[in-house]
């Protein structure tokens, strides 16, 4: 599927106004492919590990194919749109790819068909985007929460307490230039891209009280 999509970008010109154009629908893409897997292991009642681990696949899919695109579209040498002048700068290709797979994991949690209301956790989405693009984050978030959640013998709190974590690792591998030997550029980006799946996956999962 990879090389069909590589085949048929290969008539998107090369600019970084096309970068730009081609971010919003991939974007919208992702929120649909996560919407449309929602409903469909709604539908057939997929057990809830199934269900998650079905949508982490087709979050990384939408994902690979959104960087194929930005690679495609995006000159060398072009930047995401934030952090352009910071040193840690995400390249163009790579912040498409990140959004349109917070995209995917935002549809998988509120998809449209239903209200924006039944979706799934988002878990299996985080975790993988995670593991593929940010290993350091997820490795301190996951660690954290499992050990609070066993800890206090309340899964929530260890959820809230492991996304907390992602955020504040993230914040300070930006501030300390502290750069992993796997995954992406730890900057500006990737740290606002952390807190913000972050938030979703907390207003899914992680409140106190639900």
């Amino acid at each position: 599927m990879l090389a069909l999509v590589r085949n048929l970008v290969e008539w998107v010109p090369t600019s970084a106004d096309w970068a730009a154009i081609v971010a919003g629908p991939l974007a919208l893409v992702g929120y649909l492919a996560g919407s449309l897997t929602a409903a469909e292991v709604g539908r057939r009642r997929d057990h809830a590990w199934v269900a998650e681990a079905v949508a982490g696949a087709v979050t990384l899919l939408v994902a690979t194919i959104a960087w194929d695109i930005g690679m495609q579209a995006a000159p060398r040498g072009a930047f995401g749109a934030v952090g352009t002048y910071s040193n840690q700068a995400l390249g163009a290709w790579v912040s498409i790819a990140l959004w349109t797979g917070a995209a995917a994991l935002v549809g998988s949690v509120a998809p449209v068909w239903t209200g924006f209301r039944g979706g799934l956790t988002g878990m299996g989405p985080g975790v993988a985007l995670a593991a593929v693009y940010v290993p350091l984050l997820g490795a301190a978030g996951i660690v954290a929460g499992a050990l609070v959640g066993s800890l206090t013998g309340r899964p929530r709190v260890g959820v809230a307490v492991g996304l907390a974590v992602v955020v504040g690792t993230a914040y300070l591998a930006w501030i300390a230039d502290l750069q992993p030997t796997f995954g992406i550029t730890i900057g500006p980006e990737s740290a606002l891209w952390a807190a913000v799946v972050c938030g979703v996956l907390f207003a899914r999962n992680g409140r106190m009280a639900a």
